[in-house]
C-alpha cells in the first residue's frame, strides 16, 4: 500500500497500520479524484493488490468502467462546491462479481478555497440495500401487470358480450402476410428470440414488415364502419394509414405468426374516409397461406363511459400503489433514524479523537467497531424491511429479554447521556425467555426508549430518568419504559396505536403502530398508562418460554 502522508516515518506508519486494521475499505484521493492510498482492505476484497499494479490502476481495474466517469464527476462537482462526495459505485470482489458499495469523501484539513486539500473517505457495502430497492420496484411492476392483464380481461369480456347483441355491426378484413412472415421466419431462424425487443433495437425491420403487410378483402359492415362508399375505397390504400399507430397492432399479429400463437386482440383506433377516427375493438386469427381476418366491432359510443370507467380504476390502483410503497418506506425511514444517527455521532467523535494533536487511535478504533456494529444492524433493517415486503418469513428463536434489554440500553447509553437522562434497568435473576425475532423485539424496546428521551425533550435541569424493567408475570414477561415527562393526554390514550396519530412536530404516527403489529404478531399485548407521579409508562408482554 503507498503511505499516508505524515510529519515522520513513524506517524506515516502508526496511520497506515491503523487504516489497515479498520475492517473498512479505507482510501485518499488527490484533488482531482485519483486514488493515491488504499487500506488492506480493498485487496481483501477484490484481490487486487495496490503495491504491485499501482493504487489508481488497481482501483479502476476493480471499478465497474460505467461508474468511472460518474464517480470523477462527483469529485468535480463536489470539489467546486466545497461538499462531501457520496457516490454508489460498483466494485468487483474477488469472487468475480460486482456489488453495490456507498463512497463517501471529506477534505476535512482543506481550509476554504484550499483545492490542493486531498480526499480523506471509504466505501461501505449497501448491495443488499440496492438490491432491497430493485426488488421493491420489480413488486410495483408485477402489481401494475396484473392490474392491466385484468383491466384488459374485463375490456374483452365486456366488448364480446356486447357482440353477441351486435352481430349486424361486426366488420371484416382479410389481410395477406406472406411476405412479412418470410422476413419474420428469417429472424427466427437467426437466432432471434424475443421479437418485440428485436424490432425496438431495428426499427427500419418493423418498417420493412408493416410495408409488406396488403389488406386483401373487407366486408361491406366495415365499408359502412368507416364511411367508404366502396370496398375499393377501403382496400386500395396504404396499410399505414388504416389505423392509429398502426406499427403497434400489426407487432402484435407479427408475434402471432412469429410464436405461432392461434389468434390476438385488442384496442384500436381506425382510420376512415375523409381522416374519420373509429374506436374499435380487434380480434385477428391467423387462416391458411398466412393470410389474418380480422374483426372489428365499434365501441365509439362505449368509448367515452369506458375511458372514465379506466381513469377511475388507473387512479385507484394508482393510490393503493402510492399508499403500499409509502408506508413500507415510512416504516423503514422510521426504523433506520435511530441508527444513523447514532453513526453520526459515533463518526463525529471518532474525527474528533483522530484530529487531536496526539491521535487517540485506541479509542478512535472503538467509535469505528461502534459505527460498524451500527451500520451492521441498519443492514439487518433493511433485510428484515425487504423480507416484509417480498412475503419473506423469518424463524422465531428464543430471546432473553433481560439480555436484550440490556443490550439495548448499552446501545442507547450514550445518546441518553448526551440529552441529560438517567437509564436505569431492573430484571429478575432467572431467564426471561420469548419465543421472536430478536431484531424486532430490539427496534420496539429502541421505539419506546426513543419516545421516552422525546417526551423529556423540553424539560430543563435534572430529573430526567427512565426506568426499563423486565419481570414475570404469570405466563407472560412484561417489558416497560417509565418516563418523567409530561404523559399522554387522556384524549390520546385510546388514539396512541392508530397508524399516522402522533403528538410529535413533523412525527409520521407510524413508530407505535409499528411496535403493536409486530408484539400482536407474537401473540403479546402492548398497552400504555399515565404515572402517578407524573410522566407515561408502555408495557408490552409476550408469552414466556420455560427454560
Amino acid at each position: 500500500m503507498s503511505r499516508l502522508p505524515a510529519t515522520s516515518d513513524g506517524a506515516a506508519a502508526q496511520s497506515t497500520n491503523f487504516a489497515d486494521a479498520v475492517p473498512h475499505l479505507l482510501f485518499r484521493a488527490a484533488p482531482d479524484g485519483r486514488f493515491e492510498f488504499l487500506n488492506r482492505r480493498f485487496a481483501e476484497l477484490t484481490g487486487h493488490d495496490p503495491v504491485e499494479l499501482g493504487v489508481e490502476q488497481g482501483w479502476l481495474n476493480a471499478l465497474h468502467p460505467d461508474d468511472t466517469a460518474r464517480l470523477r464527476d462527483d469529485f468535480t462537482a463536489a470539489r467546486g462546491a466545497g461538499t462531501e462526495v457520496r457516490s454508489k459505485i460498483r466494485l468487483r470482489h474477488a469472487d468475480g462479481t460486482f456489488r453495490w458499495m456507498l463512497l463517501v469523501a471529506r477534505r476535512p484539513d482543506a481550509a476554504d478555497g484550499d483545492d490542493a486539500a486531498s480526499w480523506y473517505g471509504g466505501a461501505s457495502d449497501i448491495h443488499a440495500e440496492v438490491i432491497a430497492e430493485a426488488e421493491v420496484r420489480d413488486l410495483n411492476a408485477t402489481l401494475q401487470e396484473r392490474v392491466d392483464r385484468q383491466t384488459a380481461e374485463l375490456s374483452r369480456t365486456e366488448t364480446r358480450y356486447a357482440s353477441l347483441f351486435a352481430v349486424s355491426k361486426i366488420a371484416f378484413a382479410e389481410q395477406e402476410m406472406a411476405d412479412a412472415a418470410r422476413i419474420l421466419h428469417a429472424l427466427k431462424i437467426n437466432g432471434v428470440t424475443d421479437l418485440a425487443r428485436h424490432m425496438a433495437d431495428h426499427p427500419e425491420l418493423l418498417t420493412r414488415c408493416v410495408a409488406a403487410v396488403k389488406t386483401v378483402s373487407v366486408n361491406e359492415a366495415c365499408v359502412r364502419m368507416l364511411g367508404f362508399d366502396t370496398v375499393d375505397g377501403a382496400v386500395d390504400r396504404p396499410v399505414e394509414r388504416t389505423a392509429d399507430d398502426i406499427e403497434s397492432v400489426l407487432l402484435r399479429q407479427f408475434e402471432m405468426i412469429f410464436y405461432g400463437w392461434d389468434n390476438v386482440e385488442g384496442r384500436v383506433v381506425l382510420i376512415g374516409s375523409n381522416g374519420r377516427r373509429v374506436p374499435a375493438f380487434y380480434s385477428v386469427t391467423r387462416l391458411a397461406d398466412e393470410r389474418q381476418l380480422s374483426s372489428m366491432i365499434d365501441i365509439s359510443r362505449q368509448d367515452r363511459i369506458e375511458e372514465m370507467r379506466l381513469a377511475v380504476q388507473e387512479e385507484l390502483a394508482r393510490a393503493n400503489r402510492v399508499a403500499t410503497v409509502g408506508a413500507f418506506s415510512a416504516s423503514i425511514a422510521h426504523e433506520l433514524s435511530q441508527p444513523i444517527a447514532s453513526a453520526q455521532m459515533d463518526a463525529g467523535t471518532g474525527l474528533r479523537l483522530l484530529r487531536r494533536d496526539q491521535p487517540d487511535i485506541e479509542a478512535g478504533i472503538r467509535q469505528l467497531e461502534r459505527i460498524s456494529s451500527t451500520i451492521q444492524r441498519i443492514t439487518t433493517i433493511v433485510q428484515h424491511t425487504r423480507d416484509q415486503i417480498s412475503g419473506g418469513q423469518r424463524d422465531s428463536q428464543q430471546i432473553d429479554l433481560a439480555v436484550l434489554a440490556r443490550k439495548t440500553c448499552d446501545l442507547l447509553d450514550r445518546e441518553m447521556r448526551a440529552n441529560g437522562i438517567d437509564v436505569t434497568l431492573e430484571h429478575e435473576a432467572p431467564a426471561m425467555l420469548v419465543l421472536g425475532d430478536f431484531v424486532d423485539v430490539q427496534q420496539i424496546l429502541i421505539n419506546l426508549m426513543n419516545n421516552a428521551r422525546d417526551a423529556m425533550r423540553d424539560m430543563d435541569g435534572a430529573g430526567k430518568s427512565i426506568a426499563v424493567m423486565v419481570q414475570r408475570s404469570g405466563g407472560q414477561v412484561e417489558v416497560s419504559v417509565a418516563d418523567r415527562g409530561t404523559g399522554i393526554a387522556p384524549d390520546d390514550l385510546d388514539k396512541l396505536f392508530q397508524p399516522f396519530f402522533t403528538t410529535k412536530a413533523g412525527g409520521i404516527g407510524l413508530g407505535l403502530q409499528i411496535c403493536i403489529s409486530a408484539i400482536q404478531r407474537l401473540g403479546g399485548e402492548m398497552r400504555a398508562a399515565n404515572r402517578a407521579g407524573g410522566g407515561a409508562v408502555f408495557t408490552f408482554s409476550l408469552p414466556a418460554v420455560m427454560p
